[in-house]
Formats: structure tokens, C-alpha cells, sequence
């Protein structure tokens, strides 16, 4: 069940109806039945994966969080089915080196996430942080709760456990609140995301008929649709958890502002890398042994990462990119700080935070042509190709219209690229959804109805259109 597809929006619609409806004791029980519904329409011949992974981690914490022994056997279990799984449905190396065939298994929905939130639970309960949840039922439902299972966030049960088991009276501000990041979340999505997919699917799959500047234009457009896809479902999930009174913690932060590749991981998937830092990074020593013990951990950390997304070389290239872009930061900052000194430069100054900004959108996108590709020997050839042709009149002479979008859905495009960035910017100094609470109920609602038809009339769906996946939901 997408989260962009109208069985989501009716289930949602039903499933807010009756949480209201009935007596307010009962709403965790009817969020419980619900989010079971919800994963076995969506992955109904895997459902027993998520089971299996319940009932080790509730058992181990109820029973015997005081054994090492167990917590290492049931951990290591669901972290070994997790990247079992992976393997088995990537189509990889490894799954061909041992003959699994890639159609031989699915990979079940969410479960990347739902994996790292039970590590994060045992831990924390092993640990002695929070108690183990007595009710199994509940500990289920804080692991299966339906908005957040597919994409994250990746909650830990102090943030979220309470809020599920809590009594929600219905909060009109809250719920429209919700509906409202809902729309800006869809607007990301169908607007900018899918219509950005169209052209990235043809520059990536042809990529050896395409060079230079057409390269260039690929990278930049799959930065873009990444972001839009991510955050528009961020977005999403957080407005409908918010519609039934519960708040998840934030995901995304404006990253693409960032001024260092180590700021933008702290901004991007929020979750995970707050999970790879106390979970991986942390228990491997940190910053605590030594400057190389300190990189070799940085390192883990991101070929982890790179794992978590994909089985494949793409990926593990990838991981030790990122961790070398921050190994270099670190390396380099003395040199950085003499020349700040040469030259006087006001690191508090607007022109200083954009040049550092545009140096990590810069590598960024070079790591994300890695993260995209099919193949690494894919990802060097689009890289070839970028200096053997300079094309860069393809920008304005049509070319690009012949790429799968026509000259008003280019121009669509660009215009929702462009209210993107507006929107982000004027985010960075305020709330706008507090700022758009507090207008007149007339004109909150025909800016409203204004997005919702905008996104009916300029989204990218109907008869004969593939919607594709959320990428991250892909992970």
C-alpha cells in the first residue's frame, strides 16, 4: 500500500473515523489492528519476517535482558536476517557467488527500519536506559505503528511508546496541521520528485549514449529528486501520525544548506544517523582512542551505512566516500584555518557560509552519481563521459525536451525546484505552519484548496504512468 496511491488515503480516511469514534482506551488497540492490516496488504506473504523479529526481541526483553549471552544471540539474529534478506533479493555478487536467485525472496516492507528500531529497544533496555514493555501487544504496535514503517523515522520507545498508549482527544489544529504537511509532502513527491524521475531514468538507464553536460544534468536532477522524494515523504509520514495526535521526531533538515559534509549527515535522515552514532560509532570507540582509531570508526560507520542501503559495490563506494570526505575535513582543517587568518575571512559572513555550502552540495552530488548507479563500472564511465563532450548549450538549445519531458513539464519542474528552495529558506527563519495558523480561516483555506489542485493538475499519475517507489521505502 503506497503512500501515494488512493487504497493509502481511503484506509487513512477509515482508519482516523474510527480512532476518533471509539472509546478513547481502546484507540492503541484499533492503531495496533490497523498498522497489521496495513503490513499485510502491503507485504502479506512476509508478514511472519516482522513476527519472528517481535517476538525474539519482546521475549529476550521481558524475560532475559540481564544475558549478555541472549542479547548478543537474538541481536545478532535480527541484524543477520535483515542483511540475509538483502543479499538474497539484490541480484548481487554474493547472492550469485552462492546461487541464491534474487527472485527467490522478497524483501519485506520496512524492514531496514523496523530491524534498527528493535536493535535500538534491546540496547536501550540491555543497557538499563528504559524498561522492557510488559504488554506484547504494545511493544507490536510501537514496532509495526503504520505511518512510520516503511520510511522511517527511526523512533526510540522514549519518543514514541507513551504517545501510542496515550489517550488522543481530537485537536482540530493539530489535525489540520497534519493534512497540511501532508499536501506540501505530496507536492514534493508528485510534482518535483516523479517528474525529476522520468528524466533521471533516462540519462542513468542510456548513460553510455550520453556525455558531459547531459551528465551533469543527470547527477543534479537525481540530487533533486532525492530530496524531494525524502523529505516529501518525511513530510507525509509526520502529517498523518500528527492527524491522529502524535508527533514523531524530526527526520530532515534542510541539508542541502549545510556548510560541511559532516553538518549534512547530522541533517539527513536524522535518525539513522543518530542511530549509527550511539549504536555503531559510540560502541566502537568514537572519538575516544586516537585520531586513527577516530577515522577507522568514521569509516565503519559509513561502509555500515552504505550496507544498510544496498547490497553492492555502488554502495560500499559510496560509504567510504562519505567517510572520506569527513577524514579530509578533519585533516584539512588547520590548513583551512591558516587561510582564514591570511585572507581575514569572516567565517560569520553570508558569502563564506555559501561558498562552504556550495562545496558540500558539490561533493554531495558527486557521491549521489555512486549511490544511483547500477554498477560501479557504470558510475566511472558517467563519470568519463562528463569531460569527454562540453555540451553545454543543451541547456538552452531544447535538447533536454527530448528526454522524456516536453517543454511545459521541464518548465514545471523548474518551477516547483525553485518553490522548494523559497519554501526551505523562509523554513530556516520561521515555522510557516505557525505563521499559516495564525491567518484568517478563508485565506488558509483557499491556499489549501489552491495546493491540493495544483497537485492534481500538475502532478505525475494517471493512466499509463509507473509511480514510482519512494526511494528510501526501497532500502
Amino acid at each position: 500500500m503506497d503512500f501515494i496511491s488512493g487504497s493509502f488515503l481511503l484506509f487513512l480516511l477509515i482508519t482516523l473515523i474510527v480512532y476518533y469514534s471509539i472509546p478513547k482506551k481502546g484507540q492503541w488497540i484499533w492503531l495496533l489492528l490497523s498498522g497489521m492490516f496495513f503490513y499485510c496488504f502491503s507485504s502479506p506473504k512476509l508478514v511472519v519476517f516482522v513476527f519472528v523479529s517481535v517476538v525474539t526481541s519482546y521475549v529476550w526483553a521481558r524475560f532475559f535482558s540481564k544475558s549478555k549471552v541472549l542479547f548478543a544471540l537474538v541481536l545478532l539474529f535480527n541484524a543477520g536476517l535483515l542483511l540475509g534478506l538483502k543479499v538474497a533479493s539484490s541480484g548481487s555478487v554474493i547472492a550469485s557467488y552462492l546461487k541464491i536467485d534474487r527472485f527467490a525472496f522478497l524483501l519485506p516492507v520496512g524492514i531496514s527500519f523496523y530491524t534498527l528500531q528493535i536493535i535500538a529497544y534491546m540496547s536501550d533496555v540491555y543497557k538499563g536506559k528504559i524498561e522492557p514493555e510488559k504488554s506484547f501487544f504494545k511493544y507490536m504496535l510501537f514496532v509495526t505503528y503504520f505511518p512510520q514503517i516503511i520510511q522511517g523515522p527511526i523512533p526510540r520507545y522514549e519518543q514514541l511508546g507513551k504517545q501510542l498508549f496515550a489517550p488522543h482527544k481530537f485537536d482540530y489544529a493539530m489535525f489540520v496541521g497534519g493534512f497540511e504537511l501532508m499536501i506540501w509532502g505530496y507536492f514534493q513527491k508528485l510534482v518535483i520528485a516523479d517528474r525529476a524521475n522520468i528524466l533521471v531514468n533516462r540519462l542513468y538507464g542510456e548513460y553510455e549514449t550520453y556525455t558531459g553536460m547531459y551528465v551533469v544534468v543527470a547527477v543534479l536532477l537525481y540530487s533533486l529528486q532525492l530530496y524531494a522524494d525524502f523529505n516529501g515523504c518525511v513530510c507525509i509520514v509526520k502529517g498523518a501520525s500528527e492527524m491522529f495526535g502524535i508527533r514523531l521526531v524530526d527526520n530532515f533538515d534542510r541539508p542541502y544548506f549545510s556548510g560541511s559534509i559532516q553538518e549534512l549527515w547530522r541533517r539527513w535522515h536524522m535518525t539513522l544517523g543518530g542511530w549509527l552514532r550511539d549504536y555503531v560509532y559510540i560502541p566502537l570507540g568514537g572519538n575516544r582512542k586516537g585520531k586513527l582509531r577516530k577515522y577507522i570508526n568514521i569509516v565503519i560507520v559509513f561502509l555500515v551505512s552504505g550496507i544498510w542501503h544496498g547490497i553492492g559495490g555502488t554502495f560500499l563506494l559510496w560509504g567510504i566516500l562519505q567517510g572520506l570526505y569527513q577524514i579530509l575535513g578533519d585533516l584539512l582543517m588547520p590548513v583551512r584555518n591558516f587561510f582564514v587568518r591570511i585572507f581575514r575571512v569572516n567565517r560569520d559572513a553570508f558569502s563564506h557560509k555559501l561558498f562552504k555550502a556550495l562545496c558540500t552540495f558539490a561533493m554531495i552530488n558527486f557521491s549521489w552519481l555512486f549511490f544511483r548507479a547500477s554498477t560501479v563500472t557504470q558510475s566511472f564511465a558517467m563519470i568519463k563521459n562528463m569531460f569527454t563532450t562540453f555540451n553545454p548549450w543543451i541547456l538552452w538549445d531544447q535538447s533536454l525536451y527530448m528526454l522524456g519531458l516536453d517543454a511545459k513539464n521541464v518548465w514545471m519542474l523548474l518551477f516547483g525546484a525553485v518553490t522548494l528552495f523559497v519554501v526551505e529558506i523562509l523554513q530556516a527563519k520561521m515555522s510557516i505552519r505557525e505563521q499559516f495558523a495564525k491567518q484568517g480561516i478563508v485565506f488558509r483555506y483557499i491556499i489549501l484548496y489552491l495546493a491540493i489542485f495544483s497537485i492534481l493538475i500538475f502532478g505525475i499519475y494517471g493512466p499509463g504512468y509507473d509511480a514510482a517507489q519512494f526511494i528510501y521505502g526501497g532500502f
